[in-house]
């Protein structure tokens, strides 16, 4: 499954080590768009990759929104799974 291309509102990130870059990607989509989606775990080509997605790693994704963006903003945070392509042996 592949979720597409990026977009003006849509943005990947390959997992929640990009947070600082999401945040920076979130401000410029509300800057210009005032909504938009974000997805960890996600090539730029838009191919589904492991992520490992806790209670803990869904608090800090809230933590730093809250922390990063002014004015502040209230996200629908949401744990989506999508099932990634297998490889074949």
């Amino acid at each position: 499954m592949n979720l597409g291309i990026e977009t003006e509102t849509l943005e990947f990130k390959k997992s929640t080590g990009e947070l600082k870059e999401a945040m920076n990607s979130i401000c410029a989509i509300l800057n210009k768009h005032q909504h938009g989606e974000l997805y960890f775990g996600v090539k730029p080509d838009g191919t589904p990759i492991a992520q490992v997605v806790t209670e803990e790693t869904l608090r800090e994704i809230s933590q730093k929104i809250k922390n990063f963006i002014e004015p502040k903003i209230y996200p629908e945070i949401n744990k989506v799974v999508i099932e990634a392509p297998r490889s074949e042996e």
